[in-house]
């Protein structure tokens, strides 16, 4: 345990469970460093090996972030060769993102490694505490998302 760790009140919930999320995002860069990409890359690269190709503006509605944030992180991602930026075959102002064959090539292997990664980081939990780990995340997030 971490000497931030050790301080944190029991009580401080909220506070522990974005400190945890933070070391396990860590922990998956760390990870997905030597395939060329990181935790914050993961919702983009999902939604376009599974839909094929798609607007900035339908990109960041998927992962929930801003279209500014979403712009900056697919010209970082255009510019290290994981995504190609093409015009709309119908509308030529519209832009299209779809993987590079970089990035469809590395699929398989960077889904490998979430599921290692997430077998070690929940190792220390039995299967019956993941589950409910798994449940009672689930009532959070259901419980944040009815009050936006």
């Amino acid at each position: 345990m971490s000497a931030s760790t050790k301080t944190l009140p029991p009580a401080n919930l909220a506070r522990r469970l974005n400190h945890v999320a933070r070391l396990i995002n860590r922990e998956f860069d760390r990870r997905l460093a030597p395939l060329g990409v990181n935790v914050a890359y993961l919702p983009v690269l999902g939604a376009l090996n599974t839909a094929q190709a798609l607007s900035q503006k339908e990109l960041a509605e998927l992962a929930g972030i801003g279209q500014p944030a979403m712009a900056q992180m697919l010209d970082r991602m255009v510019k290290e060769g994981l995504l190609q930026r093409t015009a709309d075959s119908v509308d030529r102002r519209k832009v299209i993102f779809s993987l590079s064959e970089r990035a469809s090539g590395r699929m398989g292997s960077i889904g490998a490694e979430i599921k290692t990664g997430n077998d070690d980081v929940f190792a220390v939990l039995e299967p019956e505490g993941q589950d409910r780990l798994s449940s009672l995340l689930m009532v959070l997030e259901i419980h944040l998302e009815t009050k936006k």
